[in-house]
């Protein structure tokens, strides 16, 4: 436990996170100062008032004169005045890094362009059905401060890159890099390179990491782990790996045939990558397979992720609004089986991806496609003869809704993040469950 008495402190980014780091400060005698480049940030009305707080942009004199900014996973690192604080040595962090201070219980850490939050709930859910007393946060929404105040047996942390880059201190007993590929590319002026050593920092330290067999780039660069292990879904040589056998998959634990995929209340390529994952982190516990496989065998998948949330007149509406990269919508796509058409939804901030990957499916599958938001007409060029662009998702799902017919599918992937017209990817996936099931009536 870490004790910042005498420390000037600047928190910049309210929200959940920013809210938890107030209160975290303020629980050890720390009144810090709290900065936010919005004109109305959430969380404002709840702030204590012996707060004080700069609002609409940052405020130099704050910063330069702090002994610790904390800021919130959403602020960028390279403004100049924070790198100017930070060349005269001002310490910047993040929540992860004042969590990872405090605590001593074993903690598993997750990463990776996608596939966190379904790895993430799997895993606890494996864990708690041991009995175990389990704290999950990070970044599906709830903020690791307020774990702080229960005495929880383990920790699982959905880590996001730009969390990662604010931690220093996190020591975790497992690390999973699940996959990584172009994502956030807007805050990655090195490419992917920049972002492929940002996810990296969770092996960091760790006791055991945890690698995809197929992605050489979430193989460890640091040294110091006790061992590895490898998951792969066609790939023999991996310690969890998936394999055909008399007409069915299975998954491979260890050389051992441990679970008929048919069991699975999700059959896609996404899901047994993801129970594979989980299936690794949950034996570095020694956690039976009788619990763990159960949990597998029950998951029926996440919101927002390749979700079916409306069938009529043939016609099916599939929310995959956590899809906010090209990888996870190709993922999508190759994992539906289509009979019809496809009318896929792709739009958002694109935080400057590159989407020519996408071309070869689009022209594969003849998918009909409709663009919209932030990147719309950019997303265009993918399509040649069957393109639409509408300024908003809902204008999209108005001309999709009269041009669908029996066995066609209607696939909202977007490729983007939601942040240009929607408070959240959750807040964009309930918004086209709501108009899907009004649309196609």
């Amino acid at each position: 436990m870490n004790n910042y008495r005498g420390s000037q402190v600047v928190i910049i980014g309210l929200g959940i996170t920013g809210l938890s780091c107030v209160n975290f400060f303020l629980a050890r005698g720390i009144i810090p100062k709290v900065i936010d480049t919005r004109a109305h940030p959430p969380g404002i009305s709840q702030l204590p008032h012996i707060v004080k707080y700069y609002l609409g942009a940052f405020n130099d004199i704050w910063l330069l004169s702090a002994t610790l900014i904390v800021v919130s996973p959403g602020v960028r690192l390279d403004h100049p005045i924070l790198i100017e604080a930070l060349k005269s040595g001002v310490e910047i962090i993040g929540d992860i890094e004042l969590f990872a201070r405090e605590v001593t219980a074993p903690i598993i850490a997750i990463t990776g362009s996608n596939g966190k939050s379904t790895v993430t709930q799997l895993i606890s859910r494996i864990v708690q059905g041991v009995g175990w007393y389990v704290g999950v946060a990070g970044n599906i929404g709830v903020p690791a401060l307020s774990l702080l105040n229960k005495s929880y047996q383990l920790y699982i942390l959905e880590i996001s890159s730009f969390q990662l880059d604010t931690t220093y201190s996190l020591r975790a007993k497992a690390a999973i890099i699940l996959n990584i590929s172009e994502d956030h590319m807007d805050r990655y002026p090195g490419g992917l390179r920049q972002y492929y050593l940002s996810k990296q920092k969770i092996y960091k330290n760790a006791t055991v990491c945890v690698m995809n067999a197929l992605d050489p780039l979430t193989e460890p660069i640091y040294d110091g782990y006790d061992y590895c292990v490898s998951f792969g879904i066609n790939e023999d040589s991996a310690d969890y790996h998936l394999k055909h056998y008399k007409g069915d998959n299975w998954i491979i634990a260890r050389n051992e045939y441990v679970l008929n995929c048919s069991s699975m209340k999700i059959n896609s390529r996404i899901n047994y990558i993801n129970a594979l994952s989980a299936l690794a982190l949950s034996d570095i516990f020694n956690i039976p397979h009788s619990i763990s496989l159960k949990v597998l065998c029950q998951f029926s998948g996440l919101t927002h992720r390749c979700q079916l949330v409306y069938k009529n007149h043939g016609v099916s509406w599939i929310n995959d609004s956590k899809a906010t990269n090209v990888n996870a919508t190709t993922e999508a796509i190759n994992n539906l089986t289509l009979s019809g058409t496809l009318h896929l939804m792709l739009g958002g901030d694109g935080k400057l991806a590159d989407f020519s990957t996408l071309k070869r499916l689009i022209k594969q599958y003849e998918i009909h496609l409709y663009c919209f938001g932030k990147d719309g007409l950019l997303l265009t060029e993918l399509g040649f003869d069957n393109v639409i662009l509408t300024n908003t998702m809902i204008q999209a799902m108005r001309i999709i809704n009269r041009r669908t017919k029996e066995k066609d599918i209607v696939l909202l992937s977007p490729a983007c993040s939601s942040l240009d017209q929607f408070k959240s990817f959750a807040t964009r996936g309930y918004m086209f469950t709501y108009f899907a099931r009004e649309f196609g009536q």
